[in-house]
């Protein structure tokens, strides 16, 4: 269950699809850019193998920082439940990383009794951010992955390919049909997106292409129902073509499941280093033989030393 769970809950999304985009909707500015020598091909094909949203992740448990995070766990109707806040320091000698608490606030219901959370997501957000033991890091993005068996390293590894890999269907998601709703530049699934390709100033300094991919509109319900994705959003540096800022937008009903996530991931350079400088999630998940849970959870990451 916690394998279906991690495939949806953290939509934290690129490797080559085999589909090529057929129609691709161009603003006025790109228009006049392809005029110029613009290869909307070429810009499609760096959107699929995209290496530098995965590689400013990796920075982030490579370099010394200071960071603060804000937990919310919420009743459905918005209240908080509980609510959790953090700060401290990712500390890295020698290839190992500790992460320190330096101070941490609780109240409400986060904890029970002895002293165990009392929901699965942060204990997942736990797992990803603030690990309890000392960890070995590598300043490289891996291009293979080692086999696993255990079920957890499985849950992590397909959360990873979700997160960097946008539209992967290279994921242990149970079957062939879970996949393929991952699939957004699958040939069979482009009749239900919109491309878009525009250009945009991210934080007022740098010069963006961007790129969203979203549901069409006017669906039926049936159609709806081959998605999980409803919207993806990137930001691209058009000197470094590094990611600046993704958003991801999740969506999915029936009788088994009910889930509605929407997750941003702003970065920033640190010595021209690409890094994760905010990143938000808000969301929800309903799944059977659990409680449902709502979530909102933010994270702060400054001072970088590369």
């Amino acid at each position: 269950m916690k394998k279906t769970l991690i495939l949806l809950l953290f939509p934290f999304l690129i490797s080559a699809q085999n589909g090529v985009v057929k129609s691709v909707t161009l603003d006025s500015v790109m228009i006049t850019a392809i005029r110029d020598g613009f290869s909307v091909e070429e810009f499609i094909h760096y959107v699929k193998t995209d290496t530098t949203f995965y590689q400013g992740f990796k920075n982030l448990r490579y370099y010394n920082h200071d960071y603060h995070s804000n937990l919310k766990v919420l009743k459905k109707s918005g209240e908080v439940l509980g609510s959790l806040f953090r700060s401290g320091k990712y500390s890295i000698s020698n290839d190992q990383l500790v992460v320190n608490i330096d101070s941490t606030y609780d109240e409400g219901k986060i904890f029970n009794r002895k002293g165990e959370y009392r929901h699965y997501t942060p204990e997942f957000f736990d797992k990803i951010f603030f690990p309890k033991d000392t960890i070995t890091v590598s300043k490289y993005a891996r291009i293979r992955e080692k086999k696993v068996e255990d079920e957890n390293e499985q849950n992590e590894k397909d959360a990873k390919t979700i997160v960097f890999n946008i539209g992967s269907a290279n994921v242990d998601a149970g079957n062939s049909k879970n996949k393929k709703k991952l699939a957004v530049f699958d040939i069979d699934m482009q009749q239900y997106y919109d491309y878009l390709i525009s250009q945009v100033i991210y934080q007022d300094s740098i010069e963006c292409y961007t790129f969203t991919v979203e549901m069409k509109d006017g669906l039926q319900k049936n159609e709806e129902e081959q998605l999980l994705i409803r919207k993806l959003v990137s930001y691209f540096d058009k000197e470094t073509f590094n990611i600046m800022y993704r958003k991801y937008e999740m969506s999915y009903r029936n009788w088994l499941i009910d889930l509605d996530v929407t997750v941003e991931v702003y970065m920033d350079y640190s010595k021209e280093k690409l890094v994760p400088s905010y990143i938000h999630y808000n969301g929800h998940w309903d799944i059977p033989f659990a409680k449902p849970e709502y979530a909102d959870f933010k994270l702060w990451n400054y001072n970088f030393m590369p």
